[in-house]
């Protein structure tokens, strides 16, 4: 039986839910799945029969970290016993799965590692010394391109950061995809007060601070303006956060939500809004999309190229205040039938590229295709 491996977490909530549904689909097709899930954690692996194939669920020795010597050895003793053919790595799992299968299996096992995170985001947000910095994008390089088959980037800007920064000559286009969660697709009208969302982390590359400065001075100047910024989310920049969005009383801090309330949070909203510094491709974009709500996203988000500005989205450059102003100008003056226009076209548009059944179309036609094209057996024993 053909067997992937996958390492990431075995869950439906956010990105993740990527490589729960292609487990599920793969097994559905006649693949053996070997799961490594960092959450859940389970104390035992699982073996269940599913489609046509099995899935087989366990995680790493322990729920901290997976590159210890003792996960080195789990591993080994994982891919001795099932054989992977393809190794697909999401975040630290990538190191300890992918390395080992391929000084394993040679030619014989395709690896791959998600680019989830940009250089340039991570050199935005990094705390630490330089040594771990450096220490961190030479391991990645060592990774990348002694180690891996392909790297799969989920933006074209992903695609310049692996060849331009990390040198590797095989990054592929697959965009991250969600679960269509649309139950009712009732947009808010636009009548009275606008509601713009921020969800996200809050931290430098998310731009969060520039974006309450651009607002407040808005504000300033347009002191009868019906919009409202609504933010949700955690990070190191809250405090900092917190002081300067006291001189507006348009301007709502919810705090950290349950992903439970995601949905809720952003169809509640007439906009979401990204105004990242540096950002591969952010999930609330997508999921704004999925919910028929309209973007608002700078142009140094990843899949800002998709977007049409004025046709199912705002596009303003992350360090242009007139730029911005003039977005919040526009959604002033919006018509009801425009902004309609607006909602449609968003949700065609995570219909075109980010949906599950697209995502299982490239996974099948990039990755597995390039495994098995010479192999055209049933895929079941």
């Amino acid at each position: 039986m053909k067997t992937v491996l996958i390492a990431h977490n075995y869950e439906q909530t956010s990105f993740a839910a990527m490589s729960y549904f292609l487990a599920n689909h793969l097994c559905n097709q006649g693949y053996r799945v070997v799961f490594i899930s960092k959450r859940p954690y389970l104390n035992q692996s699982e073996k269940r029969k599913k489609g046509k194939g099995e899935l087989i669920l366990c995680s790493w020795p322990n729920n901290f970290r997976s590159t210890s010597w003792s996960d080195f050895v789990f591993f080994y003793k994982l891919s001795k016993k099932y054989k992977p053919q393809v190794v697909i790595g999401h975040h630290n799992g990538t190191i300890t799965s992918v390395i080992t299968s391929k000084l394993l299996f040679g030619k014989n096992v395709l690896t791959a590692d998600y680019h989830h995170v940009c250089t340039e985001s991570y050199l935005l947000d990094n705390l630490g010394p330089d040594w771990k910095v450096k220490f961190f994008l030479f391991r990645k390089i060592i990774l990348y391109n002694f180690f891996c088959d392909m790297v799969i980037c989920p933006s074209n800007k992903a695609i310049e950061d692996v060849t331009n920064k990390f040198k590797h000559k095989n990054p592929v286009l697959i965009y991250n995809p969600l679960p269509d969660r649309l139950i009712t697709n009732q947009s808010p009208t636009i009548e009275g007060n606008i509601t713009i969302g921020y969800l996200g982390r809050l931290i430098p590359c998310k731009n969060i601070l520039w974006l309450i400065e651009q607002f407040l001075a808005y504000e300033s100047y347009n002191p009868q303006t019906k919009i409202k910024l609504k933010i949700a989310g955690e990070g190191f920049l809250k405090e900092e956060l917190q002081e300067k969005i006291k001189k507006s009383n348009r301007i709502i801090y919810l705090g950290e939500i349950s992903y439970k309330e995601v949905d809720e949070f952003i169809q509640s909203a007439h906009f979401t809004i990204t105004p990242s510094l540096a950002d591969n491709a952010p999930t609330v974009v997508t999921e704004s999309l999925m919910l028929s709500t309209p973007p608002i996203l700078s142009n140094r988000v990843g899949t800002a190229n998709l977007f049409s500005n004025m046709g199912n989205a705002f596009l303003f450059s992350s360090s242009d205040s007139e730029g911005i102003s003039q977005v919040f100008r526009k959604i002033e003056t919006i018509s009801n039938f425009e902004y309609k226009s607006l909602c449609s076209e968003a949700r065609k548009l995570y219909l075109k590229h980010f949906t599950m059944d697209k995502y299982f179309e490239h996974v099948n036609s990039i990755i597995l295709d390039e495994k098995f094209k010479n192999d055209k057996s049933h895929l079941s024993p």
